[in-house]
């Protein structure tokens, strides 16, 4: 902002008034022009502050009026822009399978916060007891959905960066409970863990441990699909301090065998459980796949499925 002098404009001679400042300005009977009295409300100095501003875009104004022919000018020697094309590109399908699930991820960012929002607007509210439960619930879930969904986005593309260190597996899987814990009461289901060793140390990255059988869950109740009394058991198994094998497991719905067979491809649309059961089972797999390991579905012949998440340890 430039500054402005007090003693500017003191010396003899008439003030040329701008057209800008012509509105703040009023006559008095005697046919001088007065400065209108500061608004009322304003804090002390704010008409200075303003009419300093307007003084500084003076020498813009004029300048774009007196460019304005030379653009128009410009503009006709350039060849026309066909706004159809841009809008085409703009519609245009995500190139790319990245791509693609970097939309759907802001797409069920924005319904998360939707729902948090939702829920926060009842609790501001006079409400029972059971209400204020519930949305506090839909609360952390949504939260922790949120959460969930950008690490499997970062684990997918490789840009989570990982950190190993040695944790007891029961801790890792009593994590894993707290997460899910108020999901669980809302969709109905129950999650039972367990553990050949709970107290064993194991190296892991706990984030994306405890991401990718998270999405193993989430992968298993898209199968199920009502969720409604069915329990999820999450069995770990470890040996000579390395982690062995997850399994996450339903004993309660049966499953087509197309199921079996596409379970972990990424380009399934019409899989059981949407996008999110989808992204669940592929973070799952990569999880497993960056310690050295597998993933495998496994369908029951007359009904349950398994999730098994080999680890092999890094040499």
């Amino acid at each position: 902002m430039s500054e402005i002098d007090p003693a500017d404009g003191v010396a003899g001679g008439t003030a040329e008034i701008p057209e800008e400042f012509a509105e703040d300005l009023e006559t008095d009977v005697a046919g001088s022009r007065l400065k209108k009295p500061v608004r009322e409300g304003l804090p002390s100095g704010y008409r200075m502050r303003a009419d300093a501003h307007y003084v500084d875009q003076l020498s813009s104004r004029r300048a774009e009026r007196q460019s304005a022919a030379r653009v128009t000018e410009a503009a006709a020697s350039e060849p026309a822009v066909d706004f159809r094309e841009r809008r085409d590109a703009r519609e245009r399908p995500f190139d790319s399978a990245q791509d693609r699930r970097a939309g759907k991820a802001f797409a069920q960012l924005a319904e998360d916060v939707t729902s948090i929002e939702s829920a926060a607007a009842v609790l501001a509210g006079d409400v029972s007891p059971m209400t204020r439960r519930a949305n506090v619930d839909v609360i952390v879930a949504q939260a922790w959905r949120a959460s969930w969904l950008l690490r499997a986005i970062a684990i997918l593309e490789s840009s989570h960066p990982g950190h190993h260190r040695s944790r007891p597996l029961g801790f890792i899987l009593t994590e894993v409970c707290n997460r899910l814990a108020a999901e669980s009461r809302l969709a109905g289901f129950t999650l039972n863990v367990h553990a050949s060793d709970w107290n064993a140390a194991v190296s892991v990255d706990e984030q994306a441990l405890v991401t990718g059988v998270t999405g193993a869950v989430f992968g298993t109740l898209g199968v199920v699909g009502r969720t409604d009394g069915v329990t999820v058991r999450v069995n770990a198994s470890a040996s000579a301090g390395e982690l062995r094998s997850i399994e996450v497991t339903q004993d309660d719905v049966m499953v087509a065998p197309s199921i079996a067979s596409r379970f972990f491809d990424p380009l399934w649309a019409e899989r059981p459980g949407g996008w999110v059961g989808g992204l669940g089972a592929s973070a799952a797999r990569a999880v497993a796949q960056r310690q050295g390991g597998s993933a495998v579905f496994l369908a029951g012949e007359r009904r349950g499925t398994v999730i098994r998440l080999t680890f092999v340890p890094a040499a």
